[in-house]
């Protein structure tokens, strides 16, 4: 069997790992990514751009002597420009490659909202390690930022610039900070917090363009205030990446529209993780990936042996001493009835929503206590868990 997985991230290398081990003797796997590198952890690129320590070699995870040791037939700077898939190959710059099973794992690129003077020097995104290592080196070189969007990747960027010693403000569209991880008594907790670092926030407020002949000098709000920037960062979401698999003539929405089997509308062609769109939802975080990565692999080696039915949304935050946890929570929750507990002089919120007995969402703040508990209630009733948070959380109500 020769299997092709296009993308190098946390999905491409859990496949091919997993594919190695696993998969019938004889077989193939080819991996390919645009970038130079081997596998490096995404998720701490806000990390190196505020740790002017730190090497990119730190982020490395796996080296392409691992590919070659783990016998994957490595492709770094090589894109993937077609898909014949009557003739089962993919096309590069570089030659045609058969496979037998593809897996699309290409993740997404940043979604930029239509701001007038995002072309401009030093409005930058986040994505890559190469985005990573020039902003960083500006950031050396800048006295001022603008975090547009107030998601985790703005809230740990902005930290990142903030240990430059910039003076840092975090524009968000939404009344308050993490609408879609915290209820508005959390958001409210958390941005105090989140002062102390020096960032500052402006909620219910929409960035009209930014200002500058050739580089970032400003940034215009829609109700008129200008904020000096030397340094713009747009954090505004995902847009998942599905140029080629429209151009292969699969089924698009938002995401590549995969089933159960995270089968795209070609039963040969799989997709997962932040370009695959499963019943009507792209996820866009690492939980769902892994989840599905999982599932992929037992349906590449033994069709159609394994379902997915979704994932409970799952995001953490740790940055320094600033801990976030949200579990299964979205804003049409926050009516729901809820217990909740706060210790003022620790800065721990913690608080569960829940319906007809069972456990709906857990927000936890400021504290790591308690979280592989936590997650095992959603499965339990609520009345059956008072003890447990009882002990873990003294004064809960």
């Amino acid at each position: 069997m020769n299997y092709i997985i296009i993308g190098n991230g946390v999905a491409g290398v859990t496949v091919a790992r997993s594919l190695i081990q696993k998969a019938p003797p004889g077989s193939k796997v080819l991996q390919f990514t645009t970038e130079p590198y081997g596998y490096y952890s995404r998720p701490k690129l806000p990390q190196f751009l505020g740790d002017k320590t730190q090497s990119p070699e730190d982020l490395m995870i796996y080296t392409k002597d691992w590919y070659n040791e783990s016998k994957i037939d490595f492709h770094p700077n090589e894109k993937i420009h077609s898909i014949n898939r009557k003739e089962k190959k993919v096309v590069s710059e570089k030659g045609e490659y058969d496979y037998d099973k593809l897996l699309l794992a290409q993740g997404a690129s940043c979604a930029c909202p239509p701001i007038p003077g995002l072309e401009l020097e030093h409005a930058y995104t986040l994505r890559t390690l190469a985005d990573a290592i020039t902003i960083r080196n500006q950031l050396e070189l800048s006295q001022s930022a603008v975090i547009i969007g107030g998601g985790l990747l703005g809230i740990e960027n902005a930290i990142a610039c903030a240990k430059h010693g910039l003076k840092t403000t975090i524009i968000e569209f939404f009344p308050h900070m993490l609408p879609r991880q915290l209820d508005p008594e959390g958001s409210k907790i958390f941005t105090e917090l989140l002062a102390k670092y020096g960032v500052g926030i402006i909620t219910s407020a929409q960035v009209k363009e930014i200002l500058g002949d050739s580089v970032v000098e400003s940034i215009q709000l829609k109700d008129g205030r200008l904020i000096p920037a030397d340094i713009v960062m747009t954090c505004t979401g995902i847009k998942p990446r599905i140029a080629l698999a429209k151009k292969a003539g699969l089924d698009v929405n938002r995401g590549v529209v995969v089933n159960d089997y995270l089968e795209t509308s070609d039963p040969n062609i799989f997709a997962v993780g932040d370009m695959a769109e499963h019943e009507g939802r792209v996820y866009g975080i690492i939980p769902p990936t892994t989840e599905q990565s999982r599932v992929v692999v037992e349906n590449l080696i033994s069709p159609r042996s394994r379902e997915y039915h979704g994932s409970r949304m799952s995001t953490t935050l740790k940055v320094a001493d600033l801990f976030l946890t949200s579990i299964g929570y979205d804003a049409n929750q926050a009516d729901y009835q809820f217990i909740k507990y706060i210790n003022d002089e620790s800065n721990e919120y913690m608080k569960i929503f829940h319906e007809d007995d069972k456990i709906k969402a857990i927000i936890l703040l400021g504290t790591k206590k308690g979280i592989p508990q936590l997650r095992k209630m959603f499965e339990e009733p609520l009345s059956h868990n008072q003890k447990k948070l009882e002990e873990l959380f003294p004064g809960i109500a």
